[in-house]
């Protein structure tokens, strides 16, 4: 059975954490809604597929690279050797310069716009998903780009993206995502 045939019940659980609670507190607001993103990214992992080249079976890890040093980072450092896809999740802190080299995933985390776009540029033909934070990503040609929205994480999908770097997305995930077009 495929990644993309596991339950739409299952999806809308796991997502509905970040999708439906609300940020009340703010004194933990921040950090609370660092670990809400990243445990989004990895229940979305599990409705992505990626080329064979990108993923190969043979692979024990799945590598998630973090760029920027927001709070996301350490939030996504949590899952460090959880199991997705049946490999071992590695989490490495890269640079902007050296880009997503050997990545499955790149993250984001409070980049400024040129830095953004740099990265966004580098990776335009790899196979990796991009994943931010900041208004506007998904929107410049990122892959995955959270929101907030009266006071609840919703996210985007930007599906010219994703075909580019030839991620396929279950309908399932699309159907709980915000789909945007990239600004021309």
């Amino acid at each position: 059975m495929s990644t993309l045939g596991l339950s739409y019940r299952c999806l809308v659980y796991l997502l509905a954490l970040g999708c439906l609670l609300p940020l009340a507190q703010p004194a933990h607001a921040e950090s609370g809604e660092y670990q809400i993103k990243a445990a989004m990214i990895y229940n979305m992992i599990r409705f992505m597929d990626w080329p064979e080249e990108a993923l190969p079976a043979s692979a024990g890890q799945f590598t998630i690279c973090v760029a920027g040093k927001g709070g996301l980072g350490p939030a996504v450092d949590g899952l460090q050797g959880k199991q997705v896809k049946g490999k071992t999740v590695v989490v490495r802190h890269s640079s902007p310069v050296t880009g997503a080299a050997g990545c499955q995933v790149l993250v984001l985390s409070d980049l400024d716009k040129t830095a953004t776009a740099d990265l966004l540029e580098k990776t335009r033909s790899s196979v990796v998903v991009t994943v931010a934070d900041s208004a506007g990503f998904a929107r410049s040609g990122g892959t995955v780009g959270f929101i907030l929205q009266n006071s609840k994480i919703r996210f985007e999908i930007n599906q010219t993206a994703a075909q580019r770097h030839r991620i396929r997305i279950s309908a399932q995930l699309l159907k709980l995502a915000q789909i945007v077009q990239e600004a021309p």
